[in-house]
């Protein structure tokens, strides 16, 4: 004989008519209902509009009662795409106020039924005041203007009065009052039962088809026929490689299973701005790469994936990762500045330039000033040239360092191996630079001390020595042989010619002692310059590619089936409960 059992354990709603459940055929009727009002009673005149109207409304309505999406009703999906394109999607604040130093403190969205009670109780009552309020208005008005109209309140209040008892309505009025006590004792009783049993109810298993209480996080399960897939652990999607630019960034992805990859770049002010957005599918092993834009100080990428097994997930690089703008620092002699930097399993790589290097420079240069009986040497800022910068750069990141040589305007590359696993790698770097330089020496000066001194100089002059002239007379006696005097006048004129003579004098000067100063010109004269330039940057490393092992896939439950019960099977459920079989 066979034998059927009704299954207690099978998570399947029950169908009482076709496909339908008790449920969806209660609401296919209503909606049967309505739609033939709408037909027979709406105020239009065309028939055919009425049938087009109510033909309209039970279409909509049997969507809507039997209509499905992934297992959800459709008022649920059609009320979650109302508030997710009317509500927020971005928060506008700083990602420290979402942190909490706690769990929050649910809350209990059923507060019970005393305080379910306790409410409506409160309301009935305001609403039994204003109802008052507005009798008393209404009898003041009534007496004021001598005329009185019905009131239903009075009607019901009459069937109480005891004019009842004699009449034969009289048990029944005792019988009502005794079952609407019973009834409020019965209620106020379980209300008591439901709020003041200090016994914690258990909270129940989650599992499918099992209702989460109002006071889980996981509650949103309750409103779909199903539960959602449990998370599968390991990692789907690996940032290999990333190389960041001025203006752009080229980040290389792995997959370790096949996935279905969306990728977006935001930049601009505050990083809010979408400017690139692709999406592709890659295969288990395969990588992919992508030139994404940089804008910005707040530049960040999302690459955002779905599995074959309906999982999904997504990476994201931001802040620190992205050592966006690249940094640079401005020195006397040139501005150094990384140019690129790539980032691979186990190495840090990139471009190192110094450029915008200056050809003039006001610098010291130590110098002899004066020498001699004094000397003086010290610094002298001088107007030089610069002929040559060269230097060198030490990078170091953790316990790793190297060094390149730097000769301007050149570039140079750099490559420093860094350990795997670490989230963020630091790099430092420090350049050296010396300039060499040439610029025009000032004439030195010699000193010497003399002491005191005589000294005859004999130096010839030529003399100019004037003319003259004089006229001189006289009386002379003339004693004759006859012994006759004769006296006579006799006259001369003297003349001296003027003549240039040499005359050789002697002189003697004395010296005091003093110091004799010599300038001598000097030609070109060289220095050089030094400068330490510091530079630091972070750049975000992903955990090294694993391959993604998907878990065994579990055997598929049994769909269940219901067999309808005989008459001897009937007749004999039926009879366990002493009931009589009625067909």
């Amino acid at each position: 004989m066979q034998a059927h059992e009704v299954p207690t354990h099978v998570q399947a709603e029950d169908k009482v008519l076709g496909w339908f459940t008790f449920q969806q055929v209660v609401g296919l009727i209503a909606i049967g209902a309505l739609a033939y009002g709408l037909y027979r009673y709406a105020p239009i005149p065309w028939p055919e509009l009425r049938v087009g109207l109510a033909v309209l409304f039970a279409v909509a309505g049997i969507a809507a009662v039997v209509g499905r999406i992934g297992g959800r009703r459709l008022p649920l999906v059609a009320a979650d795409l109302l508030q997710y394109r009317i509500g927020g999607r971005c928060y506008a604040g700083t990602p420290a106020e979402l942190v909490r130093s706690q769990p929050p403190t649910p809350e209990n969205d059923n507060p019970g039924l005393a305080h379910q009670v306790r409410d409506k109780t409160r309301r009935r009552i305001r609403r039994m005041r204003a109802l008052r309020r507005l009798h008393g208005s209404r009898k003041k008005r009534e007496r004021r203007n001598g005329r009185r109209t019905p009131r239903p309140g009075r009607w019901l209040r009459n069937r109480w009065k005891p004019r009842d008892r004699g009449s034969g309505n009289a048990g029944h009025t005792a019988m009502r009052r005794i079952a609407l006590l019973a009834a409020a004792a019965l209620l106020m009783a379980t209300a008591v039962a439901a709020s003041g049993d200090p016994t914690p109810t258990p909270v129940p298993t989650p599992g499918l088809g099992t209702p989460y209480p109002q006071t889980s996080p996981e509650r949103w399960r309750n409103e779909v026929d199903f539960d959602p897939l449990a998370p599968v652990p390991g990692r789907r999607l690996f940032v290999e490689k990333l190389a960041v630019f001025e203006e752009k960034a080229t980040v290389t992805l792995r997959a370790a299973t096949e996935v279905d990859l969306n990728v977006q770049a935001f930049g601009g002010p505050g990083g809010r701005e979408l400017r690139f957005y692709g999406s592709a599918r890659v295969k288990a092993g395969e990588t992919i790469f992508y030139t994404l834009p940089l804008s910005g100080d707040a530049s960040s990428f999302t690459f955002a994936w779905v599995d074959t097994l309906g999982q999904a997930g997504g990476v994201s690089l931001k802040g620190d990762q992205i050592p966006h703008p690249l940094p640079v620092v401005e020195g006397e002699l040139c501005d150094v500045r990384v140019t690129e930097i790539h980032l691979s399993p186990g190495a840090i790589s990139g471009r190192l330039a110094a450029d915008e290097c200056v050809e003039r420079v006001e610098h010291p240069i130590d110098l002899d000033i004066v020498n001699g009986y004094v000397s003086i040497a010290g610094a002298m800022l001088l107007k030089t040239r610069v002929t040559d910068v060269y230097g060198s750069v030490t990078l170091s990141s953790g316990e790793s360092s190297t060094t390149v040589e730097l000769d301007p305007p050149d570039s140079a590359t750099f490559r420093l191996t860094v350990p795997t696993g670490e989230a963020l790698h630091e790099l430092t770097i420090e350049a050296a630079l010396e300039g060499s330089l040439r610029g025009s020496a000032p004439p030195l000066v010699t000193l010497q001390f003399v002491p005191e001194k005589e000294e005859e100089y004999r130096v010839p002059v030529e003399v100019l020595r004037p003319g003259t002239s004089e006229v001189v007379s006289d009386s002379v006696a003339v004693y004759h042989d006859n012994g006759d005097i004769t006296y006579h006048d006799v006259s001369a004129r003297l003349t001296i010619p003027p003549e240039v003579i040499t005359v050789v004098p002697v002189v003697t000067l004395t010296f005091p002692e003093h110091i004799l100063a010599t300038v001598t010109p000097r030609g070109s004269v060289y220095g050089t310059k030094e400068e330490s330039l510091d530079l630091a940057l972070t750049i975000g490393a992903d955990a090294p590619y694993a391959p993604f092992t998907p878990p065994a896939t579990p055997e598929p439950t049994p769909t269940p089936v219901q067999t309808p019960v005989t008459e001897g099977e009937g007749k004999g459920l039926f009879g366990i409960f002493g009931w009589e079989w009625p067909w």
